[in-house]
């Protein structure tokens, strides 16, 4: 009997060990199914978030800015503001001038240029140097709807800012931290300020971001009518100061020089562009005893050009408070720019334009 019970034992015993193997190994697999079900399911997770990630990004730069048809950030929109910007010869190259959405060029005393920049969507963190303000160029201004930045003025200016023409911050009577002078030039061509600091300046006196402002039509190709292509454009302002446009075939804009040199940015030496570049011819003279020698121009309306992708378009133009400069073809037809920033060049009735 004791050795028929061994066998049964040894036979209970094998079955036993057996079973505990087998539902070691069940339990292993469960838990490498669930380790490899949770792996999963982290990784569609992750592909998840990123592609929310994506979207939201995609949809915040779904927004087109209304001056250059540019993809951004609407959270990045400010005011308009139009700053005056020192053309002269000290103050060359200037800071942030490839960030400004238009660009106005005008004749003041003495044979030289100044610049107005506008900006809208950019927050340049040193925008100048920056000088004073003219009556044309508060005119145009204000047909943008944009607040306005100078430092002094002529005093025919002083008399449109005394009657509340336009809102403006003059970094004369400015404090607060809001202008900067650099040590790496003279004054008066050394005054600086940033976007950040003017946007807040504005929004502080209670000048919120503008609902409506001027804005051209957009196209991605050359649309209106236009009679002859040219390369290269010569435009004289006076006896002295000139600027060139020359067009760069392979990435489609208008480098700009001053004479003979490229017109740089100074932060980064890149030379400055115009995808649009329009010329405008407007009638100057001299205020009578100005003791400066300043100028007053009429642009009401006239002639000029709209040069893009090497085409030169012939335009009659009119100007008015409500709708700036209104550009029309050969055959009455409102000129549309090309998607990027637009120089505007405000040529005295006496100055030249050649092109090559």
């Amino acid at each position: 009997m004791k050795c028929q019970k061994r066998p049964c034992l040894k036979k209970i015993l094998t079955l036993i060990i057996v079973g505990i193997l087998l539902f070691s190994l069940s339990a292993c697999g469960k838990k490498n199914t669930q380790k490899v079900n949770i792996s999963k399911a982290d990784k569609a997770l992750q592909v998840n978030k990123k592609e929310k990630e994506k979207n939201a990004q995609t949809e915040q730069f779904d927004y087109l800015c209304k001056f250059t048809g540019e993809a951004i950030y609407q959270k990045d929109e400010h005011q308009v503001i139009a700053v005056m910007i020192n053309n002269e010869p000290g103050a060359i190259p200037q800071s942030s001038l490839d960030q400004a959405e238009y660009l106005y060029e005008a004749l003041i005393e003495g044979g030289a240029t100044r610049i107005m920049a506008i900006y809208h969507h950019t927050y340049p963190k040193k925008v100048g140097p920056i000088r004073s303000a003219r009556p044309y160029f508060m005119q145009i201004a204000k047909s943008l709807n944009a607040y306005f930045v100078h430092c002094g003025g002529s005093p025919q200016a002083y008399r449109l800012f005394k009657q509340n023409f336009i809102p403006h911050i003059d970094a004369i009577y400015t404090g607060g931290g809001i202008f900067f002078r650099t040590s790496d030039r003279k004054a008066p061509h050394n005054l600086y300020s940033s976007m950040e600091k003017l946007s807040a300046f504005f929004d502080k006196k209670g000048y919120k971001m503008q609902k409506t402002y001027k804005t051209y039509p957009l196209t991605d190709e050359v649309v209106n009518k236009w009679n002859s292509e040219n390369t290269k454009i010569k435009i004289t302002f006076s006896g002295w100061y000139y600027v060139r446009y020359e067009y760069d075939e392979q990435k489609k804009v208008y480098k700009r020089f001053i004479k003979e040199k490229p017109h740089l940015n100074k932060e980064t030496g890149a030379v400055l562009t115009a995808k649009n570049l329009v010329i405008i011819f407007a009638h100057y003279d001299t205020i009578k005893n100005d003791d400066k020698g300043r100028q007053e121009v009429d642009f009401s309306k006239g002639k000029g050009y709209v040069l893009q992708m090497g085409k030169t378009i012939p335009i009659s133009y009119e100007f008015n408070m409500k709708n700036s400069f209104i550009l029309k073809d050969e055959n009455g037809q409102e000129i549309k720019l090309l998607k990027g920033n637009t120089w505007f060049e405000i040529v005295p009735q006496y100055g030249k334009v050649k092109f090559e």
